[in-house]
């Protein structure tokens, strides 16, 4: 008899490094999913900043939140997806974050570029 088994592999073994716990799996789809759903809450944190001028501190602290947790997306969902990825040697999940990573680097450097021409002084006005 041959020294090894002819029969299937059910599943990867616990210790190697191609199982991922649950937990993992629900970190980097959590991550995932944050970076994408980050626009929906810079303009939900817009909506609800311009609207709450009158309507009381509650409303004032739902916008900080929402604002935050769009920079959070933006920066910090990429950042720690990719750590994450690297650790648990995940090259798809690598490849995702290193993307999404790129993109938020070329958004911010974009806005950040728009916010300075339209910080520019009116032609005739001095600064």
């Amino acid at each position: 008899m041959p020294p090894y088994s002819s029969a299937p592999v059910r599943g990867v073994p616990a210790g190697s490094p191609g199982a991922l716990s649950a937990s993992a799996k629900r970190t980097i789809a959590g991550l995932s999913l944050w970076w994408p759903a980050s626009p929906l809450a810079f303009v939900l944190s817009t909506v609800v900043g311009l609207s709450s001028r009158d309507r009381g501190p509650f409303w004032e602290v739902a916008s900080a939140v929402l604002l935050w947790s769009g920079i959070g997306g933006v920066v910090v969902a990429p950042a720690v997806g990719l750590l994450i990825a690297f650790r648990l040697r995940q090259r798809p999940a690598r490849r995702r974050f290193a993307i999404m990573g790129a993109v938020s680097l070329v958004v911010c450097a974009l806005a950040l570029l728009f916010w300075e021409f339209a910080m520019e002084c009116a032609p005739g006005q001095a600064c």
